[in-house]
């Protein structure tokens, strides 16, 4: 195998297993909350198992993708897995849902690997080669979170729910192990003389109160002074933060830099996909087996659902990657906007008619290309906005923005579902009516549409010159490391 290829390989190897464990620690974990439920009998602290790994999980994504800019990507990615693998650890052994939760606190700092290994990538390799493997890094995510539900219910139907988190342990040694092999020592840029730090951090507490909100608006109310105090304490600290940084002689977050008309244009299709495409499991877990007698649902299994679903994830193997290779050849805008295209029919033909097995099989399977296809485009738009030396922080940004719409985006499309329901006259359950499934499916049109119309804010031209350093023929490769 030639030099280059074999560094790449694995390069990407290594990479792809640290987000392989990052994918499956948001995943597996939702194939064991009824079993959670059981051991420690309160939904709503059960709830916070899952919370507060979310929670850290946003915050981490960008402080410790903007301290890898700084320190040095691997070594701060060889530390971030570490503590998962402790977090694991904490939780699996944990003795009451206390420990659990602490251990998924600890877990949560994983949510920074992707936006390290987007910036490992564009560190190691070319700037031709880096939308390809950025789609393959994406396609490993959306794929093994898929396969993480999976092997989580296995886990818990045959051994237990702590071996989610001791299964996750194995698989953080095991992207330790290949990192520190296979990934090359980033050289650390340093922080610039009189970086806003103080300033910077006021982003972390912002994002948790707001997070916070849109998590307990459901129990609370969204009129509730709890909600109102909680989201007016997120909007002042995110003003410190805006008005700071803005401000300061070297930024940690430099607003400016993220909102330049690329950057924007990318965080704005995250942000509309995250209000809606990406709902896509609440709605059709729920309209798939929903009983065919309130006039909508195909009444299927729990499994039978599942397993429908699978397909959406698993095109993400060749449309991340043909994404990625498809901006090298007709440039981001083309494919963000035939994503968007994608996604737009499909949840259309999908409003229309959803009253046969495969049917909807065929067009969920169809939803996860354009899903993929803009999921691969947006972190390549962002490499292809920012300097190299800001590359993480960027990326990091990108998963606050997902994290923050898609909370939003869930509690819009649960209002919906519940604008008109039927009601069952023998269990007293209501489900939603056809008209409701109308009005959701055709919210999550109307969002897909928005897709196309931000792509014309992207640049047209076909790939877009690495302004931030010289253009790479061959990846950056240490001999001692082949």
């Amino acid at each position: 195998m030639p030099r280059e290829k074999l560094f790449t390989t694995r390069l990407m190897t290594a990479l792809m297993c640290a987000e392989v464990l990052s994918a499956f620690e948001i995943s597996m974990l939702y194939a064991a909350v009824r079993q959670l439920v059981a051991d420690f009998g309160d939904p709503v602290v059960v709830g916070w198992i899952i919370t507060s790994f979310l929670l850290m999980s946003a915050v981490a994504a960008a402080i410790c993708g903007r301290l890898g800019d700084m320190f040095g990507r691997q070594r701060l990615l060889l530390f971030i897995v570490s503590l998962s693998i402790v977090g694991s650890l904490i939780a699996g052994f944990a003795g009451g849902v206390a420990g659990v939760i602490l251990g998924r606190v600890v877990q949560g700092t994983s949510g920074a690997i992707y936006p390290l290994c987007v910036g490992l990538i564009r560190e190691n390799t070319g700037p031709k080669s880096t939308p390809i493997l950025v789609g393959l890094l994406a396609a490993s995510m959306t794929v093994s979170g898929g396969i993480g539900i999976v092997i989580g219910g296995v886990l818990v139907d045959y051994l237990s729910w702590r071996w989610i988190f001791f299964t996750g342990a194995l698989a953080g040694i095991l992207a330790l192990v290949l990192v520190y092999a296979w990934v090359p020592r980033s050289k650390p840029a340093g922080p610039p003389r009189g970086t806003n730090f103080l300033g910077g951090v006021l982003f972390a507490p912002a994002i948790v109160l707001f997070l916070l909100a849109i998590h307990e608006v459901p129990r609370w109310g969204l009129l509730d002074a709890r909600t109102l105090g909680t989201l007016g304490g997120a909007l002042v600290l995110l003003a410190g933060w805006v008005y700071s940084e803005l401000h300061a002689r070297s930024p940690l977050i430099n607003v400016r830099l993220l909102v330049n008309r690329q950057a924007f244009a990318a965080y704005a299709a995250i942000g509309i996909v995250s209000l809606g495409a990406f709902q896509f499991l609440l709605i059709w877990s729920l309209l798939l087996q929903q009983p065919d007698w309130t006039g909508t649902g195909l009444g299927l299994s729990a499994t039978t659902a599942s397993l429908l679903l699978v397909p959406a994830n698993l095109v993400g193997l060749v449309a991340s990657p043909g994404a990625g290779w498809g901006i090298t050849r007709f440039g981001s805008r083309a494919v963000m906007a035939c994503g968007g295209l994608i996604l737009t029919l499909t949840w259309a033909i999908l409003t229309w008619k959803h009253d046969t097995v495969l049917f909807v099989l065929v067009f969920l399977t169809l939803q996860g290309v354009g899903m993929n296809m803009v999921l691969a485009a947006v972190p390549v738009i962002l490499c292809q906005a920012v300097p190299v030396d800001r590359t993480s922080e960027a990326i990091g940004m990108l998963s606050v923005f997902r994290a923050g719409f898609m909370g939003i985006g869930a509690q819009v499309v649960a209002f919906l579902l519940a604008t008109t329901t039927v009601l069952d006259p023998d269990s007293g359950a209501s489900f939603p009516a056809p008209a409701a499934y109308d009005l959701t499916l055709g919210y999550v049109t109307a969002g897909s549409l928005l897709i196309i119309v931000v792509s014309v804010l992207l640049s047209a031209k076909r790939t877009v010159p690495d302004t931030a350093a010289p253009e790479a023929t061959e990846p950056a490769v240490s001999p001692e490391r082949l």
